[in-house]
């Protein structure tokens, strides 16, 4: 905070945002393509694993790249990069990637209206597609652990290991979208 009590944002927390913006952009992009078949998924897998991999780091060296709870958001990586790594061993199933990754369309409205001016049309705008990609992150990511017990289980062919694996990173995202929602929000004066 400075002398007048508004919140200043460190210098990695505004490289953060500004890096992640189009690259989160990107994957939602990819994710939506793979989906129609328009690219290969597998090289969609591979694209968000080092995505992962790299803003893993960035958040571990700087923390304060991220509004709050840095440990939360690492965790949440390493969940991800877990459940990435089924369709980087089974490539058949790279789709899964598209429909798990999809969700990068609601990150991507949640972090490109940090960047808005509050109360602008832009804003107002971007937190309407927020609002509207919201039932990805709720309905869609819940609905796909029943999908991912259906196509990873050892009838399929999957060992446990993989299975479980899957199983359980999928259910933790899940469970930390809904843990997101329930924290109390805090209200903050920011300056850029």
């Amino acid at each position: 905070m400075n002398k007048s009590g508004v919140l200043v944002r460190p210098w990695s927390y505004k490289v953060h945002d500004y890096i992640n913006v189009p690259i989160v952009g990107i994957l939602a992009s990819l994710c939506v393509a793979g989906l129609l078949d328009l690219v290969n998924t597998y090289v969609v897998t591979k694209i968000f694993v080092i995505y992962i991999i790299l803003d893993t780091i960035w958040i571990l060296i700087f923390p304060d790249s991220i509004p709050s709870m840095a440990s939360f958001i690492v965790l949440h990586h390493v969940l991800t990069f877990c459940i990435l790594l089924h369709p980087l061993r089974y490539p058949e199933h790279s789709i899964e990637t598209c429909r798990d990754g999809i969700v990068e369309l609601n990150t991507f409205f949640l972090i490109l209206r940090r960047q808005l001016r509050r109360g602008s049309f832009a804003n107002i705008l971007c937190n309407s597609c927020y609002n509207l990609t919201l039932g990805i992150r709720y309905v869609w990511q819940p609905y796909l652990i029943y999908h991912f017990f259906i196509i990873t289980n050892i009838r399929e062919g999957y060992p446990f290991s993989e299975f479980f694996c899957v199983m359980v990173s999928q259910i933790a995202l899940c469970t930390f979208n809904v843990c997101l929602i329930l924290l109390p929000k805090k209200s903050k004066t920011i300056s850029d």
